[in-house]
């Protein structure tokens, strides 16, 4: 973790709060994963057993999300002017790509519409086509992609940009975290408050469920656990004395169990799947702790330009890359498969679509970062008035 040198006697302001490398190297490699995950052809990383179990690495991202907002804003978040400013902040961050998104997914929607009218496209076997009885792309769900409550019993599927539900959960998990901590410090919050809620939550959906790939159904409830793990993690390092121990420990030391965590976090999600995804929390606290230290050998890996940029990306990335996929599926079969029958039996073929799938979603996230992200939250910024919380997307945001 790296930390400017500031007065302890005064607050660092916000744009100077730590950078945590690992973290943030992390989530852009993840976000890479997610878009592997959503592949729809056949490759061999879609078929093993990490990806089968793939859906609870989100997780990972609610904790990350958790930790840094705690982390960044506990003494920035004290007051209604403050929380305001904060939510308008997420806001800006969040909605405009979201929005544009969706309004990708609609077109493409209306295209399919087009398409079928015209005789361009044929029906396969139970197709039903956008805004037609029965369909999940309707009028209800678009409403609650709109307002972002497709995670909170607003929609009835899971449809237009998929992986948006989790932005939905996000946002309004923002809403309690301000609350929270309006409340500021207590410690009946934090010892029993805190782990009784996270536990209530993974014992309903445990009851619920039969794993942990719970998206617009209750999706919102799974993000406010993995949120606050986060934010316990937080306060355990800096409150608990904990950053003393890991400052005592050697460098070797603290590789070692860096490389502990990161293949026994990997030996969960292959092993663990169904109703052991549930016990989770654990394993989520474990990670988000040791590497916010950002001091072992893979820590220091991830502490390049290249991993930086991913980071930097990752929110267009997670949210590009589902029409994407969508595209590439469609070039796999339609011109592909027409020119050379048997080119994925084995599902090598797959392997190597995977290359310029993968180059294709990065460039996209590029510029949709700098247009549509920067641009767009710079103008919600303007809206709100707020010019004070520039929407700027530091290398710490969520």
């Amino acid at each position: 973790m790296k930390t400017p040198a500031t007065s302890p006697a005064v607050k660092a302001p916000l744009s100077d709060r730590p950078y945590f490398a690992a973290l943030d190297g992390f989530r852009g490699i993840l976000a890479l994963v997610v878009a592997m995950y959503h592949t729809i052809w056949l490759s061999h990383p879609n078929t093993s057993a990490f990806f089968n179990n793939g859906p609870v690495i989100i997780d990972l991202f609610f904790a990350f999300s958790g930790f840094l907002m705690f982390t960044l804003y506990r003494d920035h978040l004290n007051e209604m002017s403050q929380a305001r400013q904060f939510m308008v902040k997420r806001f800006a961050r969040l909605y405009p790509l979201h929005l544009f998104m969706l309004g990708v997914f609609v077109a493409f929607a209306i295209f399919r519409i087009w398409a079928h009218k015209i005789g361009l496209a044929s029906y396969e076997p139970g197709e039903i086509l956008p805004f037609e009885a029965g369909a999940t792309e309707s009028w209800r769900n678009l409403l609650a992609h709109l307002t972002m409550t497709h995670a909170m019993g607003g929609a009835d599927a899971l449809t237009f940009n998929a992986p948006s539900w989790t932005i939905g959960a996000e946002f309004y998990t923002y809403i309690l975290f301000v609350g929270f901590m309006l409340l500021g410090t207590k410690r009946w919050i934090d010892r029993f408050v805190l782990p009784l809620t996270i536990g209530a939550i993974y014992l309903y959906l445990g009851l619920n469920y039969d794993n942990m790939n719970i998206t617009f159904e209750d999706g919102f409830l799974r993000c406010v656990a993995g949120f606050f793990i986060g934010v316990v993690a937080a306060k355990i390092i800096l409150f608990n004395g904990l950053r003393k121990v890991f400052n005592q420990i050697s460098a070797f030391q603290a590789s070692v169990i860096e490389w502990i965590t990161v293949i026994g976090s990997t030996l969960f999600v292959i092993y663990c799947g169904g109703q052991l995804q549930f016990f989770v929390a654990p394993v989520l606290l474990l990670f988000v702790i040791v590497f916010s230290q950002d001091k072992g050998m893979v820590s220091k890996f991830l502490d390049q330009k290249l991993f930086a940029y991913l980071a930097k990306i990752s929110y267009s990335v997670y949210m590009t890359h589902v029409i994407i996929s969508i595209g590439f599926t469609i070039v796999a079969e339609r011109l592909i498969a027409g020119i050379w029958p048997h080119w994925n039996d084995t599902a090598f073929g797959g392997d190597l679509l995977m290359i310029p799938y993968l180059l294709v979603v990065i460039i996209v996230s590029h510029f949709t970062y700098h247009f549509v992200e920067v641009r767009g939250g710079r103008f919600v910024s303007r809206l709100f008035k707020r010019n004070k919380i520039k929407p700027s997307i530091a290398k710490t945001s969520a």
